[in-house]
């Protein structure tokens, strides 16, 4: 199965008090989850709809198309508060929708997405693919880190390699372990990652999404071999570009 999903939640606090609530931290999985597979259905066709918004939509829609899925979202997370795939992607939808604007709301809006994303963690981590993971662990290792946000390399690592441990053969979850250990400066350990996942074959059905994360992922190993990190905007699409910066 090949997916790529994101997003984000919190200012200043960098412990995770919904994960230590529950007893669930990066690396660990509970032995049994809930299924709401007609839930999580619905969510999936959600998340085609957001990407195609998202890669293939004028910049200008966004905004309005991102509340449109936000308040279907938050009516399905009432209607189903026990299922994690709508929290999930609520998150993600929650970040691109924080890109389209600037100010103090943005950073709000990145600390309610990482909040939802831990919920989700806490009720099936493998819900949308182990999406939830992924998300936080790019959120980790790309914002900036206190006093601006929540950046973490270290939590980074284990969300990233837990999402791995989850589905260590999809596309998504080698790719973007592969990618933080080349930020990293660990050449080796990113070429055999990115090679992973430079041989999982994209599915007929794969969308723009997918599409664009197979060529990201034949950059960075071609980075890898060189010895320099790539150039990624791919999950940076989530992030606005002034809070970007600011973690330079």
């Amino acid at each position: 199965m090949v997916r790529y999903h994101y997003a984000a939640r919190m200012l200043g606090r960098l412990i995770l008090p919904v994960l230590l609530g529950t007893g669930l931290m990066p690396g660990t999985v509970p032995a049994q989850v809930p299924v709401h597979s007609s839930v999580e259905a619905t969510v999936r066709q959600w998340q085609d709809e957001w990407e195609t918004v998202l890669y293939a939509r004028p910049k200008e829609e966004h905004a309005d198309r991102f509340r449109d899925l936000l308040t279907r979202l938050e009516a399905l997370e009432r209607e189903h508060p026990g299922d994690a795939a709508p929290k999930v992607l609520r998150a993600m939808v929650l970040c691109t929708y924080a890109g389209t604007r600037i100010g103090i709301g943005t950073l709000d809006m990145i600390e309610t997405a990482r909040d939802l994303l831990q919920r989700a963690i806490a009720l099936n981590p493998r819900a949308l693919d182990g999406s939830a993971y992924i998300t936080l662990g790019n959120l980790y290792q790309r914002l900036p880190g206190w006093p601006i946000s929540f950046g973490d390399n270290a939590l980074a690592r284990q969300y990233l390699e837990t999402a791995l441990k989850l589905f260590p053969d999809a596309l998504d979850t080698n790719y973007f372990y592969g990618n933080f250990l080349l930020v990293q400066g660990d050449y080796a350990g990113a070429q055999h990652y990115l090679h992973k996942a430079d041989a999982i074959p994209l599915p007929a059905s794969a969308g723009v999404a997918d599409r664009q994360l197979k060529q990201q992922v034949q950059a960075a190993l071609a980075a890898a071999r060189a010895g320099h990190a790539a150039d990624d905007d791919f999950f940076s699409r989530l992030l606005p570009g002034w809070l970007k910066s600011a973690g330079q």
